[in-house]
């Protein structure tokens, strides 16, 4: 009865464990409570104006649209700057940062978080344009 017992605290605990790491590998950009994005000007290298998306509707089609993007455990070096930058505020006061590079392979675009690891990449063309025609 003990080894049972054992046995299955064993399976719990290895189930635990490997929900726990792949749980962080996931595309779960829930709860965003305000965006705050800016473009960046390659003429005069630096960010433009800071514009601000409060409204319910939009910020539920951007979570859709960072949701649906393929993640991948690897990062690209960059040889040219990201075209915006989002900082994406969340409940409890919480916050990430998201760059975006339009255009960054032949049929994709590139977003990178600076706090999780991997990229997530933008291919369906719909997307992208949804995504374009929201932070233009």
């Amino acid at each position: 009865m003990k080894k049972v017992v054992g046995v299955i605290l064993l399976i719990i605990v290895i189930v635990a464990i490997s929900l726990f790491i792949f749980s962080n590998d996931s595309n779960d950009f829930s709860n965003i409570t305000k965006i705050e994005y800016q473009k960046y000007n390659q003429t005069k290298d630096k960010y433009g104006e800071l514009k601000v998306i409060e409204d319910d509707e939009t910020l539920s089609q951007l979570t859709k649209l960072f949701n649906k993007a393929t993640h991948q455990n690897f990062e690209y070096n960059k040889a040219y700057h990201d075209d915006i930058k989002l900082t994406l505020l969340y409940n409890g006061e919480t916050s990430e940062t998201v760059r975006i590079w339009k255009n960054f392979g032949k049929d994709y675009d590139l977003l990178e978080s600076e706090t999780r690891d991997g990229i997530y990449e933008i291919k369906n063309n719909n997307s992208r344009e949804s995504l374009r025609e929201i932070l233009k």
